[in-house]
Order: structure tokens, then C-alpha cells, then sequence
């Protein structure tokens, strides 16, 4: 029997993904998916997950949804099998309702003709899928609208540069407040567990701690 065995079905054509995290024994720390959101079943054994401090238990044959930008973590008592349903959140404003369910039947048949999951699941992936009744449930915004702009210009244009003054005018905030209500996410953004985590393997892997490191450099140039 593999174990940690994870494979994965994926259609190019619009951005929707199968994986498949067979007999894992795999804990995941917290961390957000910025693009993507997932609809999960767990095919075998159980799973605690974890979002906004809130912890459910989810067993055989149970879904879940964790929509774009909700940090989440996944831990694990013994081995489990977990599907996980991954529809990136910018389809829904190129691709039709009946096109994107139609890709995503497509897949879902072709797990069933591989036997990695039966009907009954199929149909439970589909009723929580249903649950989502408009694609602006699928992720968590920001009140502030310019904000959610903002996320959405530096997930197109990441090459981009721009300081936290011009991104801080943009918003209509000031600096500090911008400053304040970023900071966090970077470190998730970027797959840590927290704002301390990051810190921590910055220095390690640096010799600095990153705001000694932006000083330095600031120096040199």
C-alpha cells in the first residue's frame, strides 16, 4: 500500500483540478489558497480542519468548501484518503455555468472510470458544489472595494512593481492602516503558518531577520 500517494487530474482548458491525497498520513500548517476554490470529500478515514479558528471533524464520504483567501490547515490521527475539487475562482467571468459543471463532470467521470470514487461521492461533491449559489460566494473580499481591486491587480501583475504608498493612495487609506491590514497575509500568502514562521526561516536561510535585511539593502544602494 503507497502512502503520501498524490496524483492528480487536471483540465487545461478552463483551470479545474482533481487531487487525490491517497492514504496520506500528510498535516497540513496554515496556509490560504489565493486563486483557488476547493470543494473537498474525504473518500476514507477522517479530518480535522481548521478555518477561522473554528474546528470540524470531517468523516467519510463528508464535504467541505474553503473558498480563495480563507486561511485553513488539515491535521491528521492516522492515514486518510481526501479528494479535493480545485476551480480556479477567475472562471466564472470567462465560462458559462453549464460549461464549467459540464468540464467538471468530466473529470469526475474520469476519476469514476479509474475506480478512485464512486457515484455516491460524485453526487455529494455536486450537492455541496450546488451550495455555492453564486460565484461571489466563492471567495472571502475585502468591505473596502478598492482593496479588492488592488488584490486583483497584483495577482494579474505580479512583475509589476509598486510601493505601499502608491497600493495605500489606490486604496484610499492611509499607509499605516494598509500596512496593518497586509502584513499577515503576506506570510500566508506565501505558504507559512504565520507572520513568526516566515520570520523565522527568512533569518535562517538569510543570517538576517527581513526588516535588517530591507535596511541593508536600502544602505548598499
Amino acid at each position: 500500500m503507497a502512502i503520501n500517494n498524490i496524483r492528480y487530474i487536471y483540465n487545461s482548458n478552463i483551470g479545474i483540478e482533481l487531487v487525490f491525497c491517497e492514504n496520506s498520513t500528510i498535516s497540513y500548517p496554515t496556509h490560504n489558497h489565493i486563486s483557488v476554490l476547493t470543494i473537498g470529500i474525504v473518500l476514507d478515514s477522517s479530518i480535522l480542519l481548521t478555518t477561522d479558528d473554528k474546528v470540524s471533524f470531517y468523516e467519510k464520504n463528508q464535504t467541505f468548501i474553503i473558498c480563495p483567501y480563507i486561511p485553513h490547515s488539515i491535521s491528521a490521527h492516522s492515514s486518510y484518503t481526501l479528494l479535493s475539487l480545485c476551480i480556479d475562482k477567475n472562471i466564472a467571468a470567462h465560462y458559462s455555468t453549464d460549461k464549467i459543471r459540464s468540464n467538471i463532470m468530466a473529470l469526475l467521470t474520469s476519476a469514476l472510470n479509474t475506480e478512485r470514487i464512486n457515484q455516491y461521492q460524485i453526487l455529494q461533491l455536486l450537492n455541496c458544489l450546488n451550495s455555492i449559489t453564486a460565484y461571489t460566494d466563492w471567495h472571502s473580499e475585502s468591505q473596502n472595494p478598492f482593496i479588492n481591486h488592488l488584490k486583483k491587480q497584483l495577482e494579474l501583475y505580479p512583475e509589476c512593481k509598486i510601493s505601499i504608498e502608491e497600493m495605500a493612495k489606490n486604496a484610499f487609506i492611509s499607509k499605516y492602516h494598509f500596512i496593518r491590514g497586509f502584513k499577515a497575509e503576506v506570510a500566508l500568502t506565501t505558504g507559512f503558518c504565520d507572520q513568526s514562521h516566515f520570520i523565522k526561516q527568512f533569518e535562517k536561510q538569510v543570517g538576517l531577520p527581513p526588516l535588517t535585511y530591507k535596511l541593508s539593502s536600502q544602505m548598499m544602494k
